[in-house]
């Protein structure tokens, strides 16, 4: 067998760095790749660029005039994504970016379609996936027989009102379930087929946010081609406490999965199988970059990756549209013979976590 060739060391413009993700991903970035450049808006971008010891540009445009990179790692706002990563990827440089990988089921056909055309990756930043503790659920779910029904949870226990962009209309375009409810529709997306249909219900812990229509809390039901199948989410800003747990029930057994630790319960007496998340979160991420720097120019893994955001971006779409129905189930859509042309916002600022 021949040895495998090394990956070359890519070159990494950072597109919204100033803002939480952006600083959290700075490190690991560096670990692995030459940062050259930045792109950001914030009035304290410029320094924390000079104390890093790379150049700060005030536009995706003139980062592509004067850097040279093959790369870049964008953390926007919502309403920024489908902009910058058509500028970039228009301009020849594959993107890794935080989710969602679009705000519609148009755009993401869009961002599909042009990547093809011009062989270049964009891959979504999805810590779940690099989870030990997921990947065992995905390898032991054989073990329960059929699934017919699963139930996720994720809240936060934030005690005040959201604030920071996700808090403007303009700028976050959806609340809870655009924004943490696609890492878990996307753990979802690895477990099971699409869903069909999806019916949510959208409530408000702050007349703010009902006046803005950025829902603090949203309940979603999935169904299935299979009517053998069916499932719920949960997720909120404002609950009691911080939480997270997925329980997916078999006919021959059930997994209960947590962030950092997984049960799979089988039938009989025997104790449940336990398995404890080894390492670290910072682990996870460095494992995130190293394998998406490696596999930008992989074309099957690209079109697997977008395949399944083109899946989530769907279910979401979907389940907007129903509130938009006054409550009423939504069938989840098929791909689009031909994408339509998007909309085009204007770029923002940098990510920042309220």
């Amino acid at each position: 067998m021949p040895p495998r060739m090394p990956v070359r060391r890519r070159r990494v413009l950072l597109v919204g760095f100033a803002g939480h993700q952006g600083r959290e991903y700075l490190g690991p970035v560096r670990e692995q790749a030459e940062v050259v450049g930045g792109v950001e808006v914030r009035a304290e971008a410029a320094e924390l660029a000079r104390s890093a010891g790379f150049p700060c540009f005030g536009s995706v445009g003139e980062a592509l005039r004067e850097a040279e990179f093959d790369t870049a790692l964008v953390t926007v706002p919502h309403h920024a994504h489908f902009a910058v990563c058509e500028e970039l990827l228009r301009n020849g440089k594959h993107v890794v970016k935080e989710k969602p990988f679009a705000v519609t089921v148009a755009e993401a056909e869009h961002l599909v379609s042009l990547a093809a055309a011009v062989d270049r990756g964009v891959l979504t930043l999805l810590q779940r996936n690099f989870n030990p503790v997921f990947a065992f659920a995905r390898e032991q779910l054989g073990r329960i027989g059929s699934p017919y029904w699963f139930s996720y949870d994720y809240h936060l226990a934030l005690g005040r009102a959201t604030s920071g962009w996700r808090a403007s209309r303009d700028q976050a375009l959806g609340g809870v379930l655009l924004d943490m409810g696609y890492h878990l529709i996307d753990v979802l997306a690895g477990l099971f087929p699409p869903p069909s249909r999806v019916e949510a219900v959208f409530t408000h812990r702050y007349a703010e946010m009902r006046d803005r229509r950025l829902e603090d809390l949203v309940c979603l039901l999935c169904g299935y081609p299979s009517a053998t199948l069916a499932g719920s989410l949960r997720v909120s800003r404002h609950h009691y406490e911080k939480t997270e747990r997925l329980l997916v029930l078999g006919t021959a057994g059930a997994l209960s999965v947590e962030p950092d630790r997984a049960l799979l319960h089988l039938p009989g007496d025997p104790p449940p199988v336990r398995f404890l998340r080894p390492g670290t979160k910072a682990d996870m991420v460095r494992a995130m970059f190293s394998e998406y720097f490696g596999r930008l120019d992989d074309r099957a893994y690209r079109s697997a990756h977008l395949g399944r955001q083109l899946s989530t971006v769907r279910t979401i779409e979907a389940a907007y549209r129903g509130r938009a129905g006054a409550g009423a189930a939504a069938t989840v859509p098929r791909p689009a013979a031909a994408p339509v042309p998007p909309r085009t916002p204007t770029p923002g600022e940098g990510n920042g976590r309220p």
